[in-house]
């Protein structure tokens, strides 16, 4: 079997479309030896790391996001249920949901006295749900979980520890969910800073990197109306910016 290091970038709730390229991947022929994962990249990329079937892995993630549980969590900080499970486009919508439950807040209060706009309790329901609670370096599949220290400035990429602490800290979302203690490092996604770590995976020098990326191309004739909305159009166009830099095709 061809070898190849497994690069998996952020996208929000796209990210998790992650696992049908890893499943067309096995099929070709291709041996997964080390997987560097950033945001919903590193929740897959621990998915995938367990070595568990992969048909098991894409059950067990339908499995809870179309659960009752998970209905309940998106009915509890958006006042939206799901759509009917087996629609497809309901699975990841709670993502999506981010801005509406942001506008339907009062954000100015929470943003000056609180570390985050929404509570962790969802991100951290998913993680544990999703993954087993085992050390990264247990894993069958060497895994590499890219995320920024707040306390220090830096990106870091954690090899050891928590597998589920790892995984929510490089998926929290500045500012939206809180950042996630470890050690002596508050962890945080990376947002513009690193959407697609193929460097990182390159840097391994193990094998040939296969870099998947799931975000979407900034849209053109963008009017935002808010200040938020500002930040978040900001945002992507920054992050498009950047996957230019380490995509320049």
């Amino acid at each position: 079997m061809k070898k190849i290091t497994l690069a998996l970038g952020g996208g929000g709730a796209r990210g998790l479309a992650h696992l049908g390229v890893v499943r067309a991947l096995k099929q070709a022929g291709f041996e997964i030896t080390r997987i560097v994962g950033v945001s919903m990249g590193s929740l897959v990329g621990g998915l995938v790391a367990t070595g568990l079937d992969y048909d098991k892995v894409q059950a067990r993630a339908l499995h809870y996001l179309l659960s009752e549980r998970f209905q309940i969590h998106q009915q509890t900080l958006f006042g939206i249920r799901g759509n009917t499970a087996g629609e497809e486009d309901s699975y990841f919508s709670w993502y999506v949901r981010i801005q509406q439950f942001l506008r339907a807040n009062s954000l100015f209060r929470r943003i000056l006295t609180q570390p985050s706009m929404l509570p962790g309790v969802l991100l951290e329901d998913v993680v544990e749900n999703l993954l087993p609670d085992v050390s990264i370096e247990s894993l069958p599949i060497p895994l590499s979980v890219v995320a920024v220290d707040l306390v220090s400035g830096h990106q870091v990429v954690i090899e050891t520890g928590s597998l589920r602490s790892a995984v929510r800290g490089s998926a929290s979302l500045p500012g939206i969910f809180p950042p996630v203690p470890s050690g002596n490092m508050l962890l945080c996604d990376t947002g513009t800073f690193c959407s697609l770590p193929a460097r990182i995976a390159q840097s391994y020098g193990e094998a040939p990197v296969v870099a998947v990326e799931v975000a979407t191309e900034t849209v053109p004739g963008i009017q935002p109306k808010t200040a938020l909305e500002v930040l978040i159009r900001v945002d992507e166009i920054g992050e498009n910016y950047w996957r230019k830099q380490v995509r320049p095709h």
